[in-house]
């Protein structure tokens, strides 16, 4: 257990367990992200470390003072991609900081032991993806500089209309081709980390929410031209938002399309999948399907309704490159 002085007088910075769990839940359901002029949270009961568990090399750290728990900063090593260059780099998935805390030093009393951990294991620093609207973390994050002159797009499906049929599994033994689709969608893309047979078996075998079970595709005599990871999220997160203005509290649980591609001139197919995982995420009873957006127009229309946001991203150790060097940016809907 990593255990340092805060800059707060009598903070602990450690590593949080699953003894902590309860008290994580709650802080986040009591530190809401304030987006503009309303609250969003996220209520992960019963388990705070269920969405963590489908991620690879990961560190959870939490504040304390006095036994109680008034932060958390949760960061996760990757090796995306960046203008054709890998680069080793630490996701700062998570953080949240109670209300009567903010302003003491407690972030970045977190953040400092993050860092220090993925420095050990060879990171060249931190990135962050933060929603515009989130004034008081985009100032965190946004300290050191180096906004990205392009956004990160997600669309966000409505799926309470959707049809389509049943989707097919995709066999072990076609994973390989799988990963080719994959790697020839997204290849030129920033911040996509490429993947191998290896890696997506891995990635199936860390936890039950997200397994073989779960990847679905196209097939066109027995060949697999178009694939797509549905990942339920809502079946470990709600979000709720909250309008302080008018009291009105919304609650949601979506799903997400993760590992995702088409063959050569198969976007026809996707379309298709697309609208079948719909289907599927409307089954599980869920309100919204959620994916990437590397780049305006990359995603075939399949006809539902959707919204569109956009997320900052921060590299403090990575000089942006200039727009129209950006060909996509990728982000991997487990990490969100």
């Amino acid at each position: 257990m990593s255990v340092e002085e805060g800059t707060l007088p009598g903070l602990i910075v450690r590593e949080a367990t699953v003894e902590d769990n309860d008290s994580l839940i709650a802080l986040e359901l009591q530190s809401p992200l304030l987006m503009g002029h309303v609250e969003e949270s996220f209520d992960h009961s019963p388990d705070f470390f269920a969405c963590h568990r489908l991620q690879g090399d990961y560190r959870i750290v939490l504040g304390e003072l006095k036994g109680r728990v008034v932060g958390v900063m949760a960061g996760v090593i990757r090796t995306p991609v960046i203008q054709g260059r890998p680069h080793h780099l630490v996701y700062i998935q998570q953080a949240r900081v109670h209300p009567e805390f903010h302003g003491r030093g407690v972030a970045w009393a977190l953040a400092r032991d993050l860092f220090a951990w993925a420095q050990e294991r060879g990171g060249e620093g931190p990135y962050y993806l933060i929603a515009p609207e989130n004034k008081p973390s985009v100032a965190f994050g946004g300290r050191a500089g180096r906004c990205w002159p392009v956004d990160v797009a997600l669309l966000e499906f409505d799926v309470s209309e959707a049809q389509g049929r049943q989707a097919e599994r995709i066999p072990e033994k076609q994973l390989g081709e799988a990963v080719r689709l994959v790697n020839i969608t997204h290849t030129g893309e920033d911040f996509f980390e490429p993947l191998t047979f290896e890696s997506l078996a891995t990635r199936l075998s860390r936890d039950r929410q997200y397994s073989i079970n779960n990847l679905y595709g196209v097939f066109e005599g027995g060949a697999l031209v178009a694939v797509g990871g549905l990942w339920d999220k809502g079946a470990t997160t709600e979000r709720i938002h909250v309008e302080p203005a008018t009291g009105v509290t919304t609650r949601s649980r979506g799903a997400a399309v993760v590992d995702w591609g088409w063959a050569a001139s198969r976007r026809e197919a996707f379309i298709e999948l697309l609208r079948c995982l719909a289907a599927e995420a409307r089954a599980l009873g869920r309100s919204t399907l959620t994916i990437c957006e590397p780049s305006l127009g990359a995603l075939p229309d399949p006809g539902l309704l959707r919204h569109r946001s956009t997320l900052n991203l921060f590299t403090p150790t990575i000089q942006p490159p200039p727009a129209e060097s950006i060909r996509g940016l990728y982000v991997d809907m487990l990490y969100l």
